[in-house]
């Protein structure tokens, strides 16, 4: 019996020396392993970002351990407590709030871990619980400024468009209180008024990022008595999408039995231009069709391999503090009016991916 037993404790220990020589070096087919929290997956973005994120980690031979928590914030707790007993301790996180990032920065904190926050602006808090804490995602007030861009183009080409620098918009509000609704708005609104524009919302619809409830919300306003608009803006894809279906039922095209023919050469078959934001396979098919005007590219892809590269740069160097990504991203410079780049002291911690304004 002795005997057994020193045979299994030498194999255990030979096994054991195994293990260590296969995590020796950064090419030697190892397979690291990171954990990917993400608040759903069903989102258009969101399903790209998690491609995104399966390709960063074929590339790098990275194993990823990816949960959707469906939007609940107390099962994403959880999935992150169920990685950490199961000894992940790097983590990409899409958070299903910016209020739960400081509990979740903490909690991977205590275990020696590293966390990069992306799409959902972390809190300050959640960055200042260590320097191993990075946020990696595209500035929303840019995508607003961006839509104000490709509007103010629209007017500049048919001044008659806006009598007097005046935009009259319908504007539709994602979900109240997330950080894209809260910045794309006021990005789009003090970028049409720094160009000149008198801005006047007529309607503020919330859709929640919904193509069906926004074309239900639009339908029911077009429908009752309405002041006249001039530009119809949308802080997704999804949500323009929507507004454009409810425009073309309502007769707001330049020919009604050629709903996708611009006839008066503005660049859009609609009566008005319609804005969104993601530049998502439906956007870009919109806009192929003449009825969506713009969209902002936000590329799930980039921002997904950034925060990939930046927690492997954890993983691997021990530190992300001072790292450039393979794509040339690296840490801002400068202070925002957006969180977290409004603090001087995080923003060598905030990684910031453009976004990019497309029309036709």
């Amino acid at each position: 019996m002795m005997q057994i037993k020193r045979y299994m404790a030498l194999a255990l220990l030979g096994a054991g020396l195994l293990a260590l020589a296969g995590c020796q070096g950064k090419n030697d087919g190892r397979t690291e392993v990171v954990g990917a929290l993400l608040r759903n997956d069903y989102e258009p973005f969101l399903k790209d970002y998690k491609a995104g994120l399966e390709a960063a980690a074929a590339k790098n031979n990275v194993t990823l351990k990816i949960y959707s928590s469906n939007n609940d914030a107390a099962i994403q707790i959880d999935q992150l407590k169920t990685l950490l007993l199961n000894g992940v301790k790097h983590f990409v996180i899409i958070a299903y709030n910016t209020d739960l990032t400081e509990q979740m920065a903490k909690i991977i904190g205590s275990q020696g871990g590293a966390a990069v926050f992306s799409n959902i602006i972390p809190s300050k808090e959640a960055l200042r619980v260590g320097k191993d804490f990075f946020y990696a995602s595209s500035p929303e007030t840019d995508a607003g400024a961006f839509q104000a861009q490709i509007l103010d183009g629209y007017f500049k080409s048919h001044p008659e468009k806006a009598p007097g620098k005046r935009v009259n918009a319908v504007y539709f509000n994602g979900e109240y209180g997330h950080p894209a609704q809260i910045y794309r708005r006021i990005g789009v609104v003090e970028g049409l008024e720094k160009l000149g524009y008198t801005v006047n919302l007529l309607t503020e619809i919330g859709a929640n990022w919904s193509s069906s409830s926004a074309r239900q919300s639009l339908d029911l306003w077009l429908e009752e008595d309405h002041p006249a608009f001039n530009a119809v803006i949308a802080q997704n894809d999804e949500m323009a999408l929507g507004a454009v279906e409810s425009l073309v039922k309502h007769g707001y095209v330049d020919n009604s039995a050629f709903p996708t023919r611009d006839s008066d050469g503005d660049g859009t078959a609609l009566s008005v231009p319609v804005v969104g934001v993601d530049a998502t396979e439906g956007g870009r098919a919109s806009l192929a069709n003449n009825q969506l005007y713009g969209t902002v590219l936000q590329d799930a892809a980039l921002q997904a391999e950034t925060a990939l590269e930046l927690v492997l740069a954890c993983m691997r160097n021990g530190s992300a503090q001072g790292f450039t990504t393979s794509s040339g991203i690296s840490a801002a410079k400068d202070v925002t009016k957006e969180d977290p780049l409004t603090d001087r002291s995080l923003i060598n911690q905030c990684f910031i991916v453009p976004f990019l304004p497309i029309k036709k």
